[in-house]
């Protein structure tokens, strides 16, 4: 059997991990420690940083790491065009993750990323599972179309004339 190919290399993976936990752990600072920002550092550096796009990372980062504890085989889409649609990761994260990485208050939504982050192989575990047993409601296996049956019976009687005499 051949193994599967990795898109990222654990320790590219590594990396990416305590990059969005130094950025993680920089915003809590931030906005709740009362850090001095420079300019600098606001603008220069982390411009285009937020924490929706760190969110976005830390999901991508955790669908990567599922695939690779599940053993599942990426999909090949050089041939035709990838059949993702626009809620498919919302679909595979499902309701019970979604509620443990999400939060509406700041203070806590930063701390679940970070649980994420520093927790990624349970979290991927869990994800994993999810993952081997197929989003049924969103590709459900359907039969193929077969030719109709033929019809068997009894042949139509010949017309025959009314009588009128």
């Amino acid at each position: 059997m051949n193994t599967p190919k990795h898109h990222v290399s654990s320790r590219q993976r590594q990396r990416l991990v305590l990059w969005a936990l130094a950025m993680l752990s920089w915003i809590a600072s931030v906005l709740f420690a009362g850090r001095k920002v420079t300019p600098r550092q606001l603008f220069r550096r982390r411009r285009s940083m937020s924490l929706a796009g760190l969110e976005r990372t830390t999901i991508q980062l955790l669908i990567i790491r599922a695939v690779e504890v599940a053993r599942l085989r990426m999909p090949n889409f050089r041939r035709r065009r990838p059949p993702v649609r626009r809620h498919y990761i919302r679909s595979l994260l499902g309701s019970r993750l979604r509620r443990m990485i999400k939060r509406k208050d700041v203070p806590a939504r930063i701390a679940a990323l970070i649980d994420v982050l520093r927790r990624l192989d349970h979290y991927a575990a869990l994800l994993g599972a999810r993952m081997k047993r197929r989003l049924t409601r969103l590709f459900p296996i359907a039969p193929a179309p077969m030719p109709a049956a033929p019809l068997c019976g009894a042949l139509a009687a010949a017309p025959a004339y009314a009588d009128t005499s």
